[in-house]
């Protein structure tokens, strides 16, 4: 029979790095954090052979007092907590003295530090978990660590690890995270004597979105702000235009800890509403600020998951401010800039990366340019050769001019798959509200267009005051379409066409019972299911929003979504079956309009609360100004003079 015994300490270390240390990037995440809590304000992180071979971490915070640097290779020794009230108000990034252990016990660990007054400074030698030494060592005030081989002792460890370049990308994630939450911190990762990323820890966050995602990035983006009692929510967003294919760009932070929560990200969605194209991804970094009492991150060694008391009011807060945003921009894109940058990616005149880059902090260095019109930044435009072949590049525009962002400032301030993770029940009816006050503020100022033309049966040709307008006629009624379907599906109008011949629905025996569990959803809607044998349904009359024609294929698709969705509220609920109808119902590519309907096209159009993206997120309408138009005929030159004005048209 076995005994039960009590484990060696450094076996049950070794046990414990398997849940905080999977990879290389676990120990830099756990030794930048616990060097942010000693009140750093510049981190060097030095990595060999994609941190396996070596992880130097050097700060210049507090350091530790020598005869605490042994105790410090304890585990659960901290300084962070103590006692049990400190639990429910952590304000530190670490607190459960796991990480320095846990990372000790698996690799050759040396940690030098020094604390300020101190007349000489602590080193420590560490070898899977045993103290080799401790001696009096010249240090600067801070505190350096460096581990080595990692993983030497624990060979299955090192089996799983992926390639270099693989762990190295996860590295300069977490350092970029990091970055973001930080930016009064100066950050610098240098692999294998290459600097990969820089930010300047100036604290301005745009600019520490700009060394990490590129300025081209960082001017597409919006502030946002919102709060209430409980939180304060501040941060950056993208434009639609600027997307991702995954939620990857997207960075959530808790009181300056980097957090993954599904609910939150769908809040981020929900204020774009219907302006992101589907499968498309914004940019966002957001940072809420919470009382401690209310948030709990004492669920998972890796502190990611975080458990937020009064959740739906900061997800309705986190729409709002996006929303909010939103509606003071102008959403038309520019269709010559696009052009530009499709043109210098074919041409791979500029190479985009999530990476820094030195000379993007420059623009940011004039410190006394407090709006971006005030100062010029480069960007593209178009310029013929002599050749009138290619297409070269000069810049001319302010940001002001190209981006015209709305309460854009530099004023100091302070500072991937998403698993599903366990919430408290939703108020679905708030959120029924909340999704419904959104759709309603999605409106702005459209211009008046007078239609001359259609190409290739697709889109429609308009000029507006300020220039000329292209139309995609199918996204343009689609979004028509989709804002009539909003307010008549089970809203206005229940009521119902028999059918002469009923309809029958078979589903497997799963789906027939989740179905009938969700049947409230879809009377809601006008749609009535009645149980008719083994895991069947029989419709007998159908709202008179949906065609008699659609009904089958309708009805499937209608109970798919229920199936796929978890939480579903009734206001998202017909706001999915109006997408659905709308692109069903309206006219496609290659088919031709008279005048007289495109012209009741851009009329109903005028009239939406967002006319400028379909319901699946696509652009409505390109805009070419005069200008644009000028500089691709080459009657604007560098020095935009006109050639009329010069007397050479």
């Amino acid at each position: 029979m076995s005994h039960i015994i009590e484990l060696p300490e450094v076996l049950a270390n070794q046990i414990a790095a398997g849940e905080v240390i999977e990879r290389p990037a676990s120990v830099v995440k756990e030794l930048v954090e616990n060097a942010i809590d000693a009140g750093s304000s510049q981190i060097i992180i030095e990595i060999e052979e994609a941190g396996l071979k070596k992880i130097q971490i050097t700060d210049n915070g507090h350091g530790i007092v020598h005869d605490e640097v042994e105790l410090a290779l304890r585990r659960h020794a901290t300084s962070k907590i103590k006692n049990q009230a400190d639990l429910f108000r952590i304000r530190t990034l670490g607190f459960r003295g796991e990480a320095l252990p846990s990372i000790a016990s698996v690799s050759v660990l040396t940690l030098l530090t020094a604390v300020e007054g101190a007349s000489h400074g602590t080193k420590l030698v560490a070898r899977g978990g045993e103290v080799e030494e401790v001696v009096p060592a010249t240090s600067p005030v801070g505190t350096k660590v460096c581990v080595e081989d990692l993983f030497f002792n624990t060979p299955a460890r090192l089996k799983y690890m992926k390639s270099q370049q693989a762990e190295l990308s996860h590295i300069i994630d977490i350092v970029n995270r990091l970055g973001l939450a930080h930016p009064e911190i100066s950050f610098s990762l240098i692999s294998d004597g290459k600097e990969m990323t820089r930010t300047a820890g100036t604290g301005q966050l745009r600019q520490a979105i700009a060394g990490i995602y590129g300025l081209a990035s960082a001017k597409k983006m919006i502030e946002i702000e919102n709060s209430d009692l409980d939180f304060e929510i501040s941060g950056f967003v993208s434009l639609p235009e600027l997307t991702r294919a995954n939620r990857n760009y997207i960075s959530l932070f808790i009181n300056g800890r980097y957090i993954k929560n599904f609910l939150l990200n769908r809040a981020i969605l929900d204020g774009y509403g219907s302006k992101l194209m589907v499968g498309r991804f914004p940019l966002a970094v957001i940072h809420i600020h919470i009382d401690p009492y209310l948030a709990d991150v004492n669920v998972h060694p890796t502190k990611q998951e975080v458990r937020i008391s009064k959740e739906k009011e900061l997800m309705t807060l986190v729409s709002e401010a996006i929303s909010n945003s939103l509606k003071e921009q102008t959403l038309i894109p520019d269709a010559l800039e696009n052009l530009a940058k499709s043109t210098v990616r074919n041409r791979q005149k500029v190479e985009q990366t999530i990476l820094p880059l030195k000379e993007n902090t420059l623009y940011y260095e004039k410190t006394e340019a407090t709006r971006p019109s005030q100062a010029e930044v480069a960007d593209y435009q178009i310029e013929l050769t002599e050749e009138g072949q290619d297409l070269t590049l000069f810049a001319k525009e302010t940001l002001d001019q190209l981006t015209k962002p709305a309460k854009l400032h530099f004023a100091e301030r302070k500072p991937a798959n998403y698993d599903q993770l366990d919430h408290p029940e939703l108020d679905l009816a708030s959120l029924d509200k909340a999704y419904d006050k959104l759709e309603r503020e999605e409106s702005s100022s459209f211009p008046e267009l007078e239609f001359f033309g259609q190409m290739h049966g697709t889109y429609l040709f308009a000029q507006g005051r300020d220039g000329l307008y292209i139309i995609d006629q199918h996204a343009a009624q689609e979004r028509v379409k989709y804002e009539e379907y909003r307010e008549s599906i089970g809203n206005v109008d229940q009521s119902q066409q028999q059918l002469l011949v009923p309809y029958i629905f078979e589903f497997p025996a799963d789906d027939a019972l989740r179905l009938k569990e969700r049947m409230p959803l879809l009377e809601e809607v006008g749609v009535f299911l009645a149980e008719y044998g083994e895991n069947q349904f029989i419709l007998r009359e159908h709202p008179i929003w949906m065609a008699e024609e659609e009904i089958e294929s309708g009805i499937y698709e209608m109970c798919d979504m229920l199936l796929l969705t978890k939480e579903v509220s009734i206001k998202k609920y017909r706001a999915e079956l109006a997408i659905m109808m709308s692109c069903k119902r309206s006219i496609k590519a290659n088919h031709r309009i008279d005048d007289h309907s495109a012209r009741q096209l851009l009329y109903q159009l005028s009239q939406c609360d967002n006319p400028y993206n379909c319901p699946h997120g696509r652009p409505v309408l390109v805009h070419f100004t005069k200008s644009d138009m000028e500089k691709m005929f080459r009657r604007i030159q560098e020095n935009h003079t006109s050639l009329r004005e010069l007397g050479k048209y």
